[in-house]
């Protein structure tokens, strides 16, 4: 009889296997630390010259990679404190915590280069395009490089930025070009 009557309790007086208030202070945090990351001023002092406009769109470029690298470690971070301090099931627990601890690691290996880049004085390449594959741009008798410039500018480069055009990169360390631009002597 016991067994029946347990079995026929509303499940409203039952408790909830996922606690709501946690879950949802975490998530609301991981979308404020996202947010924050996005309007984030750099901390550090660029290694571009920021007077000059092409460096300056370098930077900001370049800071945008970093912002957006800051923005994973948000997703991650809070997760990883809500797996610590909180103890649910004991695969769950385990499944969260290793994923929080892979994304937050991988989070801040990425903004630690993307902070490398911005800190550190970019190159300048000049050269002739051999290739152009979605982002990844190759230079006759140069390196390939990997365009971080925003859609909006990528998409107004498009017509010009095509096999045998003159250009003129910024280029970090790590082989990222905040800034593609025609060569001086081009049209």
């Amino acid at each position: 009889m016991t067994a029946t009557l347990s079995a026929l309790k509303p499940r409203i007086l039952t408790r909830p296997q996922i606690r709501l208030a946690p879950v949802a202070v975490t998530l609301l945090l991981s979308v404020v630390l996202i947010v924050g990351a996005l309007r984030l001023s750099p901390p550090v002092t660029a290694g571009a010259d920021l007077g000059d406009p092409s460096q300056r769109s370098y930077a900001l470029n370049i800071w945008q990679e970093t912002q957006t690298s800051l923005a994973l470690l948000a997703v991650f971070l809070p997760w990883l404190v809500y797996g610590l301090l909180l103890r649910g099931s004991r695969w769950g627990g385990v499944i969260l915590l290793a994923l929080a601890a892979i994304g937050t690691v991988a989070g801040t290996w990425l903004t630690s280069l993307s902070l490398q880049s911005y800190a550190a004085l970019p190159r300048l390449v000049e050269g002739v395009v051999a290739r152009v594959d979605g982002r990844q741009l190759s230079l006759t008798d140069g390196p390939a490089v990997y365009l971080v410039i925003s859609d909006a500018q990528l998409a107004a480069d498009e017509p010009w930025l095509k096999p045998g055009a003159s250009v003129t990169l910024w280029v970090s360390p790590r082989g990222h070009a905040g800034y593609v631009g025609r060569a001086a002597g081009s049209d």
